[in-house]
């Protein structure tokens, strides 16, 4: 049986520890709350400036002039037109990293008014045109309360809630689209096939510009060295997101709007419209801006962090500085077989649920992929263990290799990802994966077996005797490349006396074993704990007589009558069988399958 990847779905809690940010959090002197003029007061042709970084961490001003007002162009929220220039803008359009630029407005007898953030802007656009979120709709979300997630909450991907995001392009009268500026990806410390594998996945659900950084990895808490430390935050300020950091890192580039006290408010759009998130901040040195006739972008490196996203919504996001956000470390240790070395990588991922999965699936694949230089022949042994707070360990093992490439590192990758989802989005409770630690063995040579033949003793066996089989594997390039697996089936029980029964051969991994389906978190690990390797060669006998699994059981020897009236309900029972089998451990990735037919003496 194929394995089974349960439909585990709930939210994380998303809640970040009380500690103090190592880095300084004094805050420039700004008005709170600002001097602001609204959306509908503003005219054709009022100029102004907004605030952004172009190089460094110093905010420089450009200039901006009013073109109108977009009445409910999102829901209950007008957008503001504008057009920018000075900062270059004129030759490299809105940039991507520039959502949350304030925009002021200076009116000759009220001074500087804040009208809102840039925010939105038009794809192959040949003018300097961009969409102003109004700040009357984004400082509500310095006053928004903090709640617990729900314990059971039905899990939603990234690229779905992407989807479902109504600023995800607003379609102008002329059938163009305005779409909110990008948040370029920064990705450190990743092998250049790694990197091209994880901007696939960061592409997929809606990260448009995801680019190498032009420095080294931050390192994280646990590696050698520090991170430079984050200017305080003030309007026009670089924020960067971390996904991940350390030895390698994903960190998202915006712009904060405002700041009230330990508070910030920037973007003017949503992030990724999680609502309530869970995610570390800090500044953002910026490189160079890369024009594009696409959208050109911000180039740079993550800062120290100083604070938390809070909050991830339409109009804005929000979070507080003087707070460090909770990570969940890594240390993977990769060996190389033939050439005698160990490596170790120290790695924080966000916790975020939504990301989670997928940061610890590239952590992993890239460590493996960097020790292994020759890509078109690698063998890979895993092991894993997740320590997930309050239910001790997830431990495990594998082994991958790939027909061709590096099939077996991608395979590993997703292996670690389905671990990840199935703790975080478990469907019960609130679980957190406190760390985790990896142990990988790479070897140039493809740790493969193929099937060659299975033999049995005799076609004819007794009950309550154990039958020995041989199964003969051809492993590539050794000498000699036969090898003999023997096995011992466990005696057949009695009633099958008489009959006829069918031996598969093959991987443990294609052959089960069945489960119920979990109905608490320690079933659930249970689950996880007891998946068997691909090289644990294995040897199966299905019973006739199917069982059926319902709330976390296995029900056998039922009544027809009473087994027929629950396999009706299909919801919430599985049918299986129960099963003969022995399995055995090998070096090797099991390629193939056989079956034997035998006779049960009478």
């Amino acid at each position: 049986m194929m394995i089974r990847i349960f439909n585990v779905l709930a939210l994380l809690l998303m809640v970040a520890a009380q500690v103090p940010a190592t880095a300084a959090v004094a805050q420039v002197a700004v008005k709170n709350p600002p001097a602001t003029i609204d959306a509908r007061e503003l005219k054709a042709g009022m100029k102004g400036y907004g605030l952004t970084v172009v190089r460094g961490t110093k905010v420089e001003r450009f200039e901006v002039e009013i073109i109108g007002v977009l009445h409910y162009a999102l829901p209950r929220q007008d957008l503001i037109l504008i057009r920018c220039a000075g900062l270059n803008i004129e030759h490299s359009g809105i940039v991507a990293g520039m959502s949350g630029s304030p925009i002021f407005v200076v009116d000759p007898t009220k001074g500087d008014l804040l009208a809102g953030a840039l925010s939105y802007g038009f794809p192959f656009n040949k003018d300097p045109i961009a969409g102003v979120t109004p700040i009357a709709d984004m400082l509500p979300e310095f006053d928004r309360k903090l709640l617990p997630p729900p314990i059971n909450q039905k899990f939603t991907t990234v690229k779905k809630v992407a989807g479902l995001d109504p600023a995800s392009a607003v379609r102008m009268p002329d059938g163009s689209e305005m779409r909110p500026v990008a948040i370029p990806l920064v990705v450190s410390g990743f092998h250049p096939d790694a990197f091209a594998a994880l901007k696939g996945e960061l592409q997929g659900i809606g990260f448009d510009h995801v680019h190498m950084a032009t420095g080294g990895a931050a390192p994280s808490s646990s590696s050698k060295g520090a991170r430079k430390p984050s200017p305080p935050y003030e309007p026009g300020s670089a924020i960067s997101l971390a996904l991940a950091r350390g030895d390698m890192s994903i960190s998202g580039i915006g712009t904060i709007t405002w700041v009230r006290g330990d508070q910030f408010i920037a973007f003017g759009h949503p992030f990724k419209s999680l609502g309530q998130v869970h995610l570390p901040v800090g500044g953002a040195d910026i490189q160079w801006i890369l024009s594009s006739l696409s959208s050109s972008f911000k180039m740079g490196n993550a800062l120290d962090d100083i604070g938390i996203l809070d909050i991830d919504r339409l109009p804005a996001v929000a979070g507080r500085v003087g707070i460090r956000a909770q990570m969940i470390p890594f240390r993977v240790t990769v060996k190389h077989k033939e050439l005698k070395t160990t490596d170790v990588w120290n790695v924080e991922a966000t916790d975020q649920p939504s990301f989670f999965p997928l940061v610890a699936s590239m952590i992993i694949g890239n460590a493996a992929r960097v020790a292994a230089p020759v890509a078109e022949s690698v063998g890979v042994e895993l092991k894993l263990k997740m320590f997930v707070d309050g239910h001790g360990v997830v431990e495990t093992r594998d082994v991958f290799s790939g027909l061709s490439g590096m099939q077996g590192v991608g395979e590993m990758g997703a292996v670690v990802g389905n671990y990840a989802k199935a703790i975080t989005f478990n469907g019960f409770e609130r679980l957190r994966v406190g760390s985790v630690e990896a142990e990988i063995v790479v070897s140039e040579t493809r740790n493969l077996a193929f099937m060659e033949f299975v033999r049995a003793a005799a076609e004819e066996v007794e009950v309550g005797q154990p039958i020995p089989i041989k199964v003969g594997l051809m492993i590539p390039n050794v000498e000699p490349p036969l090898t003999v697996v023997n096995l011992t089936l466990p005696a057949l029980p009695a009633y099958l006396a008489g009959s006829q029964v069918t031996v598969q051969i093959g991987s443990e991994k294609a052959m089960g074993p069945e489960f119920p389906e979990p109905n608490n978190v320690d079933a659930l690990l249970h689950f996880l704990r007891a998946q068997p390797s691909r090289s644990r060669l294995a040897a199966v006998v299905a019973m006739p007589e199917p069982t059926l699994m319902l709330r976390g059981a296995r029900l056998t020897g039922l009544p027809m009558g009473v087994r027929d009236e629950l396999a009706g309900h299909q919801v919430s029972v599985r049918t299986g069988k129960d099963t003969v089998r022995v399995a055995q451990d090998t070096p090797w990735v099991i390629n193939g399958s056989a079956t034997l037919k035998l006779r049960v003496k009478p």
